[in-house]
């Protein structure tokens, strides 16, 4: 299983978290924004490899 799968698996559970546990709700939510970050981060990187890879084949 790639990262991102397992992060979008773990999106799915802190948002079900986040609808059903009112009190633990800012811990859930900084977890989300994490693991957003995580996954945007991840998007950038993959990006950039696949722009030096078009410039290398050039």
């Amino acid at each position: 299983m790639k990262r991102t799968e397992i992060l979008l698996r773990q999106r799915e559970r802190l948002l079900t978290n986040v609808l059903e546990s009112k009190e633990n709700r800012a811990k859930w939510l900084t977890e989300l924004m994490d693991i957003d970050d995580e996954i945007e981060e991840m998007e950038k990187k993959r990006q950039r490899a696949e722009r030096r890879c078009v410039l290398n084949a050039v």
